[in-house]
C-alpha cells in the first residue's frame, strides 16, 4: 500500500512526499563525497517500493521511513552514505532531547520500551511514573522525578529503543543519583517456575542456596569464546545455541538401522549404534525397520521393555508402513514415537493427542541412512517486525555462534549440517523473509551452509520463551 500521511514525532499527521526523501538521501550521498541527484532521486523511488512492501498501511511513522532509507542506501551499496545518515540522523534526535528537558517540555521524547515478551510501548512519562511508584513504593512526585531521571541520563545517546532490563537499570541508576538508594534494588530476572523447584529439590537452607546460585549463574552464565554481542543477545533470550553445556558433542544424529529382520539382532545394532553416537552427540534419533512394530503388531509384549530402555539412552522411532493398531493402546512411555515414509494429517493429529513423537520422510525407508546436524540455533524476533537493523544484529549473531560451536566441534562437524529456526516473525511475511535471507547470505560470505528448520526444539523454546535482560 502507498504511504500518503506521515506522522510527525509530536503526532502531528503531515502528507507524504517523496522529494523529501530525496533531499534527505541527496544530503547523505553530499556528505560522502557523491554528490548526485539522479541517483538520490532513484533510491528515494527504491524506499517508497520498500515501505509498500513492508508496511501495509497508509500510515506511516518518521521512524519507519528512516530506517527504510538506511537499510535501501545499505542494500544498494552506498555503506558510507548510510553512516553519515545515521549519525546525521542521532545529532538531531540528542539535539531534540536536550532541548525538551532544558525548557521542561511535556512532550514524550523519541524513545520506546520493548517488554520481555517483544511488545513495544512509546515512551509515556505518566504511565511509567505510575508503574514505579507502584513497584518501587515511591509516591508520585518521587516517581515522576525518576521517570525525569533517566530521560537525563539518556541525553547524550543516540538510544532510541530501551530493552525492559535497560530501563529497570537506568531506574535504578536515576534513584541512587536522587539518593533513593533503598529503593534502587535490581531484581534478578530468573523464571520462578524453575526458581522454585530448584528451591523445592534441594532440601535444607544451605543447600537450597547453592542450588539457587547455581541456577542463577547457570542462566547468566556464557560459554567462553562467544563474541559480546552474541553473549548478549543470548542472556536476552534473542538467540539460543544448542551445546553450551557440552559444547564437544554435536547436536543430534539420525540413523536408520539395517539389518536382518530377527527383531532381537536389530535391538542389538540400536543399543550398539546408541552407544557409539551417543559419545559425539547430544541427541540420537534411531529408526527402527518395519520387522519391529510387525512383531509388537503380532503381540510380541517381551520387545517393550528393551525399547523402552533404549529410549533413556537414544530417541527410537519406529517405521510404520500405514496404520498401526499400537495406536490404540500405545504401550510405550514418552520417547518411543513412530517414522511414516509421507506425512498423514490424521496420523500426525492422532501423535499429537497420544504425546507421541513422529518424524516422516521417504529417507526413513532407507537401510543405513544417516543425517548429522553439527549446530542446532534459534532466534527470537518477537517485536523485532519491520526493525531490520535488529533484524541483520540477529544474523550475524547467529552466524558468529555458529562458527565458533564449529571450531569447537572440529572434524565432527565435517558433512553435518548447521540448523537454525525463527521465532516470532510468520513465515512468508516481509520481516520472516528478510530475516531468514540475511541469515542465509551470512552463511554464504563466511562459507557455511545454513539450514532452516521447521521446529523448535524444546530447549530453544524454553530459552526463548524469556528474555533475559
Amino acid at each position: 500500500m502507498k504511504p500518503a500521511t506521515v506522522i510527525k514525532r509530536d503526532g502531528t499527521p503531515v502528507e507524504f512526499a517523496l522529494p523529501r526523501i530525496a533531499q534527505a538521501i541527496a544530503k547523505a550521498l553530499a556528505a560522502v563525497s557523491h554528490d548526485d541527484p539522479a541517483a538520490a532521486d532513484e533510491l528515494a523511488v527504491t524506499v517508497l517500493e520498500h515501505l509498500e512492501r513492508c508496511h501495509d498501511r497508509p500510515d506511516l511513522g518518521i521512524e519507519d521511513i528512516q530506517d527504510a532509507v538506511v537499510h535501501v542506501l545499505q542494500e544498494s551499496g552506498h555503506y558510507d552514505a548510510a553512516i553519515a545518515y545515521c549519525r546525521y540522523r542521532d545529532a538531531r534526535e540528542r539535539r531534540r532531547r536536550s532541548g525538551r528537558l532544558l525548557e521542561g517540555s511535556q512532550a514524550a521524547p523519541n524513545l520506546t520500551v520493548v517488554a520481555c515478551d517483544g511488545r513495544r510501548q512509546g515512551w509515556d512519562r505518566a504511565r511509567l511514573a505510575s508503574e514505579l511508584a507502584h513497584q518501587r513504593g515511591l509516591d508520585a512526585k518521587a516517581a515522576d522525578e525518576t521517570v525525569r531521571g533517566v530521560e537525563e541520563l539518556l541525553v547524550g545517546t543516540d538510544c532510541t529503543e530501551l530493552a525492559d532490563g535497560l530501563y529497570a537499570s537506568l531506574v535504578d541508576a536515576a534513584l541512587v543519583r536522587a539518593g533513593r538508594h533503598s529503593q534502587a534494588v535490581p531484581d534478578l530476572r530468573l523464571p520462578r517456575a524453575s526458581v522454585t523447584a530448584a528451591l523445592d529439590q534441594a532440601g535444607d537452607g544451605r543447600s537450597a542456596l547453592a542450588t539457587a546460585g547455581r541456577l542463577i549463574l547457570g542462566q547468566l552464565a556464557m560459554g567462553a569464546g562467544y563474541p559480546p554481542a552474541v553473549a548478549r543477545l543470548w542472556g536476552r533470550g534473542r538467540l539460543w545455541i544448542d551445546g553450551l553445556d557440552d559444547p564437544r558433542r554435536g547436536s543430534q544424529a539420525t540413523v536408520v538401522v539395517d539389518g536382518p529382520s530377527n527383531p532381537w539382532l536389530l535391538l542389538t545394532q540400536a543399543y550398539a549404534h546408541a552407544a557409539r553416537l551417543g559419545a559425539d552427540w547430544r541427541r540420537v534419533r534411531l529408526v527402527l525397520p518395519p520387522a519391529i512394530l510387525g512383531h509388537l503388531e503380532r503381540g510380541a509384549q517381551q520387545l517393550i521393555a528393551p525399547l523402552a530402555d533404549l529410549a533413556l539412552i537414544a530417541q527410537p522411532f519406529l517405521y510404520c508402513d500405514g496404520r498401526t493398531p499400537l495406536l490404540a493402546r500405545w504401550p510405550f512411555p514418552a520417547g518411543v514415537g513412530l517414522a511414516t515414509y509421507q506425512e498423514d494429517f490424521l496420523l500426525q493429529q492422532r501423535l499429537t493427542e497420544l504425546g507421541v513423537p513422529g518424524l516422516s520422510g521417504p529417507h526413513y525407508a532407507v537401510p543405513g541412512y544417516s543425517h548429522h546436524i553439527a549446530v542446532e540455533l534459534a532466534l527470537n524476533a518477537q517485536g523485532l517486525d519491520g526493525a531490520f537493523p535488529a533484524m541483520d544484529q540477529l544474523a550475524m549473531a547467529l552466524l558468529a555462534a555458529a562458527q565458533v560451536r564449529l571450531a569447537q566441534l572440529g572434524p565432527l562437524a565435517a558433512g553435518a549440517d548447521v540448523r537454525f529456526a525463527i521465532f516470532g516473525l510468520v513465515r512468508g511475511s516481509d520481516s520472516g523473509d528478510y530475516l531468514e535471507r540475511q541469515v542465509l547470505q551470512e552463511g554464504l560470505r563466511a562459507g557455511i551452509r545454513l539450514v532452516r528448520g521447521v521446529n523448535l526444539p524444546e530447549a530453544a523454546c524454553a530459552h526463548l520463551g524469556r528474555l533475559l535482560e
